[in-house]
């Protein structure tokens, strides 16, 4: 009997073991965040910032992400799979994070208005998204700055940050993102106010409709046609919304030699020569994902349409003039793929 415990103890012992969190964090967030976390896509995770922030706060913005950014929801970890990749993530320094108290700081929204549109309306835009009117240095924000501002009124922000953390960092500020620290400019109740109003921000309204794409990096219908007549309805439904159409590529073309292209898979390139020259104005960037395309491909016996959520693109940007453009791009190109496949 003794013999078989500790044989059920040996077979049992994988189970039992804490989760991996170097394994995790390389399959779950190096992609965006880098091997050992310089940032890319993703926030760099600087000693810096891993200095000014929770280890609840880490693990709630693994698990609730930030919905309509780039940081995706991991609601599929457990929990142990979360702390493990916390624990990673801390022994690059070597330093433990720094604890906050999770009461509410007692702070007048009102008062902290005024003091917000003052102080950080620039950077963090009116309605806390994180896409200001820019420094005017270049573009959306300053060159120094590595990474886009914080949008504060993002439900995975609101629901990961406490208070007395929000506080900490608007009064040291961050290096790392360009923020300067407040500590001479307002005092601690101000802050406390600044906070207050924070809390007020809501993310934007889906517009009815729209629901279904809302946080998807793309937009998928399926067409009742076949595929020859869905790629004309496509363009069709293009020069009817006065777009020019560029000749029709393969989506394989130029990465297979030409007898092993999938002809059943195109790029349905297109652009409005007056916009683009008026979207290029309010930023130069956004050269480098134009033009528009609407991809038509078959697949196990099905025709798909697809494009990219240009809502959601446009975000990138940190521009708030071109956010709105991508607002109603999406409706253009949802009207035109709705029309193709009906």
């Amino acid at each position: 009997m003794k013999h078989l415990n500790w044989l059920l103890l040996l077979l049992c012992a994988p189970l039992l073991a804490a989760p991996d969190g170097k394994a995790l964090y390389e399959d779950n967030c190096s992609v965006c965040h880098h091997s050992r976390g310089e940032g890319g896509i993703g926030l760099p995770l600087t000693d810096e910032i891993l200095s000014q922030v929770s280890d609840d706060y880490i693990a709630k913005t693994i698990r609730h992400g930030r919905p309509g950014r780039i940081m995706p929801s991991f609601e599929a970890l457990s929990p142990a799979q979360v702390k493990a990749i916390v624990r990673y993530v801390r022994s690059w320094s070597g330093k433990p994070g720094p604890v906050f108290k999770t009461a509410k700081l007692k702070g007048d929204a009102k008062l902290g208005k005024p003091l917000y549109e003052k102080n950080c309306v620039r950077c963090h835009g009116k309605d806390g998204s994180g896409e200001g009117p820019g420094t005017g240095v270049t573009m959306s924000r300053e060159r120094t700055f590595m990474v886009m501002p914080a949008a504060l009124n993002n439900r995975g922000f609101q629901q990961s940050a406490s208070d007395a953390m929000i506080h900490d960092i608007i009064l040291s500020g961050r290096k790392v993102g360009g923020m300067p620290s407040f500590k001479s400019k307002l005092s601690d109740q101000e802050i406390s106010h600044v906070v207050a109003y924070l809390r007020t921000l809501k993310p934007p309204v889906i517009r009815q409709g729209m629901e279904e794409w809302r946080g998807k990096p793309a937009y998928i219908m399926e067409s009742p046609y076949d595929f020859d007549t869905t790629v004309e309805n496509v363009k069709q439904a293009l020069t009817g919304a006065n777009f020019r159409i560029f000749p029709q590529r393969y989506l394989e073309q130029g990465l297979a030699d030409e007898f092993s292209v999938n002809t059943r898979q195109v790029s349905i390139r297109f652009c409005n020569f007056k916009e683009l020259y008026h979207l290029l104005n309010i930023d130069p960037r956004l050269g480098t994902v134009l033009p528009c395309r609407i991809n038509v491909i078959e697949r196990d016996g099905k025709v798909l349409v697809i494009s990219a959520n240009v809502a959601q693109l446009a975000t990138l940007f940190n521009n708030q003039e071109l956010s709105e453009v991508g607002v109603l791009m999406e409706e253009v190109i949802l009207a035109v793929m709705e029309e193709a496949t009906l």
